[in-house]
């Protein structure tokens, strides 16, 4: 079997070469040998800092990984493994089990076959309903493993501590939230209306050069949350947090930002003027809105219109996630040219 034989001391710049060029083979697992060690690979190339081989010894295959289909294939019929999310939502330790109507009578067996299959996950629930009211929170179920509803989550490099029924969060949005914090040049100063248990801020902390970045949330509990947080990741003389409603925050914080991100994708576009009041010229706005395709046209004239005199450019508009079937959370990147 081929091999790359390397000594131990550039084992890890071997690994990351084969990865790159991706001809690690993943069905078997590595040797070390009489000092040696040796990764299996797929095809012959030249290596820096190794020899490939042709071995005369077989390696161990790697392990099977069980999927959820085979832990459910004696409780479901196929029918019904059909029907099972591709996905599940996962917080910290926590997953947020997702399944239709039809597979409700066996959430529990379902639950208890995610914590078998996955060493990682100590707890699955089920949302009792949708985010509701002012903070849109919602409640959840423990369908298996602890009881616990708080969370320790790992995203971008940053950790988090956050409570699943006191405060909004998606895990999913992680990808977006590195997306803002990359577009974030040095030196910017920004402002995140609805902050929560403030990932956007903590995100663009860790990824970016911004000098200053505040966060206002209204919810009490997840401002609790978000200063914890800050603290945590020893972001205090970066990050500045409020608690309270951004129509009476915003205009008491002196200067303009030069990057607002509104996180608020059911009545952002109703603080957008109140937004404009505080960005500088060239400044980015990035609002976020829960549309089917179809509505975004229609939604970009009604941007233009709430922007009035000032003058604005929708750079792009990026699909960042699904709401509901045909209905996806979208980001509006808004550049103000004056």
């Amino acid at each position: 079997m081929l091999a790359a034989q390397t000594e131990l001391k550039y084992a890890q710049n071997v690994k990351e070469f084969i990865r790159k060029k991706d001809i690690f083979n993943p069905d078997y697992l590595l040797v070390k040998e009489l000092g040696f060690i040796y990764f299996p690979i797929v095809k012959k190339m030249k290596i820096p800092h190794a020899l490939v081989v042709d071995t005369k010894f077989t390696f161990p295959q790697k392990p099977k990984e069980l999927t959820i289909e085979d832990v459910l294939k004696d409780k479901l019929t196929t029918k019904e493994l059909a029907l099972l999310p591709k996905s599940q939502e996962v917080i910290g330790a926590i997953l947020i089990l997702e399944i239709p109507p039809e597979l409700e009578k066996k959430q529990r067996v379902i639950a208890e076959r995610y914590l078998r299959i996955n060493k990682s996950i100590q707890t699955v629930v089920r949302k009792d309903e949708i985010h509701t009211g002012q903070f849109r929170t919602r409640t959840v179920q423990v369908l298996a493993g602890k009881n616990q509803k708080e969370a320790v989550h790992l995203e971008n490099g940053v950790k988090m501590k956050l409570h699943l029924e006191k405060v909004y969060f998606s895990a999913r949005s992680g990808h977006e939230r590195l997306r803002i914090a990359k577009l974030v040049k040095r030196g910017e100063r920004v402002l995140v209306m609805f902050s929560g248990a403030a990932p956007f801020p903590l995100t663009i902390a860790k990824n970016s050069e911004a000098r200053e970045i505040y966060g206002i949330e209204m919810n009490p509990q997840a401002h609790i949350y978000a200063v914890g947080n800050v603290a945590e990741n020893r972001f205090q003389d970066r990050i500045m947090l409020r608690e309270g409603d951004v129509r009476l925050i915003v205009p008491t914080i002196k200067g303009t930002f030069d990057r607002i991100v509104m996180p608020l994708p059911k009545t952002s576009e109703e603080f957008l003027p109140l937004a404009l009041t505080k960005i500088t010229k060239g400044g980015m706005i990035h609002l976020y809105a829960f549309l089917a395709e179809d509505e975004v046209m229609r939604y970009k004239k009604q941007v233009k219109e709430l922007c009035g005199k000032r003058m604005v450019k929708i750079v792009r508009v990026v699909k960042c996630g699904q709401f509901s079937p045909r209905v996806f959370r979208m980001c509006f990147d808004i550049k103000v040219l004056g």
